[in-house]
């Protein structure tokens, strides 16, 4: 009896560790509402003591966005859609980057201007275009960090990428007609980074979302 007993505790003992490993997610998995913890996003203190830089998002967490607005790109209403992608180290170097099929140069162009815009004004671009919406107000501010290799860019798609308070860095989406939709999706599922309340038409954050405004004939170039 004694020893159907002890089988049996064993028994439950593995099926308690396989139902704990099957629900663990993966460093991709959706993150939900809470935010992965900062010294998981960034590089390690090895590749730190090299580029005396820490606070930097790691290539693998940077591919694992690239890898999920891809996810969005192939499942949005309406889709599939085409992007370009890039994640920005706080310096502006490219992290990663990817361009899907059938994004035209411009869509390329922007795409690394939104996020750049996002390192420049520490806002997301939407709120760069919103808060000079005027074009005398947009005119005087074209060339500002050119030189720097910043820029302002007027249109949703750019978004900072924040951890307790910390810049690890920015990603930028351009070529599709739902840029910024598909950040935030990105950032939400594997960062835990959760958009802001929307202000405006178009805001949503999954692939079911409708498109965001933010561009000619609903491209969010």
């Amino acid at each position: 009896m004694m020893k159907t007993s002890r089988l049996l505790g064993m028994g439950l003992a593995v099926l308690v560790t396989l139902a704990a490993a099957l629900l663990t997610p993966s460093p991709a998995a959706a993150q939900g509402a809470t935010p992965m913890p900062l010294a998981k996003a960034v590089v390690s203190n090895e590749v730190a003591a090299r580029t005396l830089f820490k606070y930097q998002i790691s290539s693998t967490v940077a591919r694992q966005i690239v890898d999920a607005c891809v996810e969005f790109a192939r499942n949005q209403q309406g889709g599939p859609g085409n992007y370009a992608i890039f994640v920005l180290a706080p310096n502006g170097d490219i992290v990663d980057a990817h361009v899907m099929d059938g994004v035209v140069p411009i869509g390329v162009e922007t795409g690394l201007m939104k996020a750049r815009t996002a390192l420049y004004a520490r806002t997301p671009s939407r709120a760069v275009a919103e808060r000079f919406p005027t074009v005398e107000g947009r005119l005087i501010r074209t060339d500002l960090g050119r030189e720097s290799g910043l820029s302002y860019y007027f249109v949703p798609g750019g978004v900072p990428i924040v951890l307790e308070n910390q810049l690890i860095g920015a990603i930028g989406i351009g070529g599709g007609n739902m840029d910024e939709p598909c950040a935030y999706y990105a950032l939400g599922r594997v960062l835990g980074i959760q958009p802001p309340p929307p202000s405006g038409e178009g805001r949503g954050a999954g692939p079911g979302a409708a498109p965001a405004g933010g561009g000619r004939g609903g491209r969010g170039q």
